[in-house]
This record gives C-alpha cells, structure tokens and sequence, in this order.
C-alpha cells in the first residue's frame, strides 16, 4: 500500500460491518423469527460488525491525526481541531438520529396498534446521551446501538493522549498495548474502552504498516493480539477480524457490487434502522403469524432502511461531512 493510496476495503468492510448489525438486529434481536429460519442462522453472527467497526476506526482516526502531523508539542490546537470536527462530522447526525428515535416513538405510542405505557420524555436520560453517559447512570439508551458510539467517542479521546507514542518503535509500542489492555481486567465495565483493545489495536497495527513504522515485529504483534481475541473473546470475532484484517492488508483495493455505496451510508444505516426498521418488525408482527411472510418482509425492511439511510445520508450527514471539511480547510487557511 501507497501512503494517501485511498484504501477502498475500509469503506467496503464499513458497509458490510453496518449491514452485520442491521440483520442482526431484525433476525435475531427479536423473536420475530424461529430460530430454524435461514434468515435466523445467516443473521445470528451479525453482532461481530460491531467489533468490526472498531478496527475500522483503529485504523481510521490514527491515520486522521498522522495526516496533520499531530504531536504533543501542537496538540493543544490540533486537538481542538480534531474533536470539532469529530464533532460537526460524527456528532451532529447522531443528535438528529436522537430526535427521529422520539419522533417515531411518539407515533408509534399514538398508534391504534400500541399497547404499553403513554410516551413520555425522560429528559435526564436524553441529555446523558450528549455524552454517552447513559450506562454510567443505569439509563437505557433510547436505541441500543448507541452504546458503541460511546466507546468509539472514548476512542478518540485516548487517541488525543497517546497517539504521538503510537508511532514510535517496536517496545514502548507493545507496552501500551499492553497496559490498556490490562486496565480492561481492572476497570471490567463493559462500557468502558479498555476490553476493546484486541480490536482497536489490530486496526492500529495496521495504521503503523501503512505508515511503515512497524515491520520487524510486526506479525508477532498481530499474533498476540488475534491470540487475545480467541481466548478472551469468542470464536466468531475471530475469524470476523482475522478476515477482515488480512483483507485490508493484503487487498486495500477489495471491494464488490453495492459494497461502496453501503460504506458511504454505513454510519446513518447504523444510527437509524433500529428506529425504522425495529418498530416495522413490531408492527408487523401484529398481523401476521406467517413465518415466510415474515421472513419476506425482513428483507423488504432491510431494504426500505437501506433507502431511508440513503435519504438521511444526503439531508443530514452528508451536509455535516462538508460543513467539517469546509471548517478544516477554514483553519488551514
């Protein structure tokens, strides 16, 4: 791979990575389908595209900062630079993804077909979402998806501290690695970065091949840490990030039909088909017992949160992707 070569497989494995969760989520996160269902069996695994994600991003926001060359002696202003545009870029759909979640929870409540509690606004649980504090409160996220975004938000903020000392050599590289990962048998919260690791520094050590740093030890590294995951983790995060990782490594270019336009949409597939899709599997539900019925409409509703991604894609997230590089060339200038 060519430093600035754009490496298409990170958007294809984002795509894929999206649509892992989204049939996960109308296959298996519910009791729609039988558990003998073909689409039950073929979505059951699709949780692991969350772990998928994570090595996207170890890859992805340490290569951001070696881009503008960040170090401790300008981090004070490239830090500032790099949350606000994590921010207008990351932040901006997720607070609207917010607003559609209530919106169609209201509707849904007011429905003739609802039957539960009347809707109501808990404003306390809305405001720790602007941090990703939910968990730390017992609050449950208004979508459950939202917790990774939380630990992708850590993510970023350990990278402001310790980036500079990823890209030095071989020893105090694998010390780090070692020691965050070590805090995760401490600090045993789930919904805390550090038992996340394994897969943040699988996409790190990728980032550090891309930008020649590593070599010499480079598959004992990736070893230890595919190691870590078999043991520590489960069997199908394994082969999920040994795939994925060999692809970006060895195939940058990979990519098949429909794979960039799912990497494009991937992050509003992500943040809104829980709130569209969800409540048309629990509508469907209502009206029909119908087991091939039900399994047709799963792939209409995957469909239908495919386009409606589409949608939010160009109304709000991709208005926020220009208006960060628009304010990055601003204070470039």
């Amino acid at each position: 791979m060519k430093e600035n070569e754009k490496i298409i497989a990170l958007d294809s494995l984002r795509g894929i990575a999206a649509l892992m969760v989204c049939i996960f989520h109308f296959t298996n996160d519910t009791t729609f389908l039988p558990s003998d269902t073909i689409l039950h069996l073929i979505g059951k695994n699709g949780w692991s595209g969350v772990q998928l994600f994570f090595l996207i991003s170890g890859f992805v926001i340490p290569y951001s900062l070696h881009k503008v060359d960040y170090s401790y002696q300008n981090c004070f202003y490239l830090s500032k630079r790099f949350l606000a545009r994590r921010f207008i870029r990351i932040e901006i759909p997720y607070f609207v993804s917010i607003l559609l979640v209530l919106f169609v929870g209201y509707l849904y409540a007011i429905s003739p077909y609802y039957k539960g509690n009347g809707f109501e606004l808990d404003f306390e649980n809305i405001f720790l979402h602007l941090f990703y504090l939910n968990s730390f409160f017992d609050k449950p996220f208004l979508s459950s998806v939202y917790w990774t975004l939380g630990i992708e938000f850590q993510f970023y903020l350990l990278m402001i501290f310790i980036f500079p000392l990823l890209i030095k050599r071989s020893i105090r590289f694998i010390f780090i690695l070692l020691f965050w990962y070590g805090l995760s048998f401490v600090f045993a919260d789930v919904h805390l970065i550090f038992g996340y690791m394994p897969y943040f520094g699988l996409g790190i050590l990728l980032f550090r091949n891309y930008i020649k740093v590593e070599k010499q030890n480079y598959f004992y590294f990736t070893a230890i840490l595919l190691l870590s995951v078999s043991l520590f983790e489960s069997r199908v995060s394994f082969f999920v990030v040994l795939i994925a990782f060999l692809i970006v490594y060895f195939k940058p270019n990979f990519s098949f039909w429909g794979s960039a336009f799912l990497g494009t949409i991937s992050y509003s597939l992500y943040l809104i088909h829980l709130s569209i899709g969800g409540r048309m599997i629990s509508l469907t539900a209502l009206f029909t017992q119908n087991i091939y019925f039900r399994i047709i409409s799963v792939l209409i509703i995957v469909l239908i949160c495919i386009c409606a991604s589409y949608i939010y894609y160009l109304l709000i997230e991709k208005p926020s992707l220009n208006l960060a590089k628009k304010t990055h060339e601003q204070k470039n200038k």
